[in-house]
């Protein structure tokens, strides 16, 4: 995986080294306008022939930052599955761009997670998107989880930034 050139202050590589995610990164996250989000810069080999970020990579950030909102709203949990994610694409990203997610709208209930959101560039909206997440209980067998994760993460900053004040 090759490292992306010029990233914004505040923002650290995600946790782990093997996850799907790293082989198709880098991606990042950090803060930006008061939550939670994640960013990349579209590197060549995210992009198509045509010199634009492919789908699948716009699609795999948007689904992990809309779980970054659900993580940010809930904590406590487990691993949470997708269990639905559509997207609509509005505007194409280049090589070269600097691409963040946003979370506009978490609805939770005891068993799933709701979110809509979008991935933004340096014209403007890019693609939204909405997903659904489960909720299974914490230490599902079903869901093995080796390693940090993004809740993991979100934990230790919010205890970091505690310990500060």
């Amino acid at each position: 995986m090759a490292e992306a050139p010029d990233i914004p202050a505040g923002f650290e590589p995600l946790p782990g080294k093997t996850t799907f995610i790293h082989h198709a990164g880098p991606v990042y996250w950090g803060e930006s306008d008061g939550q939670y989000v994640l960013g990349f810069r579209v590197l060549p080999h995210h992009a198509n022939p045509a010199g634009m970020c492919n789908g699948g990579m716009l699609m795999t950030v948007m689904d992990l930052g809309l779980i970054l909102g659900i993580i940010a709203a809930q904590p406590d949990g487990g691993f949470s599955p997708t269990l639905n994610l559509s997207v609509d694409f509005i505007a194409a990203a280049r090589v070269g761009d600097w691409v963040e997610s946003r979370v506009d709208f978490v609805h939770l209930t005891k068993r799933r997670g709701y979110a809509s959101g979008r991935l933004v560039g340096p014209g403007g909206l890019i693609l939204r998107g909405n997903g659904a997440f489960s909720f299974p209980p914490v230490g599902d067998a079903r869901y093995p989880v080796d390693g940090p994760t993004l809740r993991d993460v979100v934990a230790a900053r919010a205890k970091a930034r505690r310990s500060r004040t």
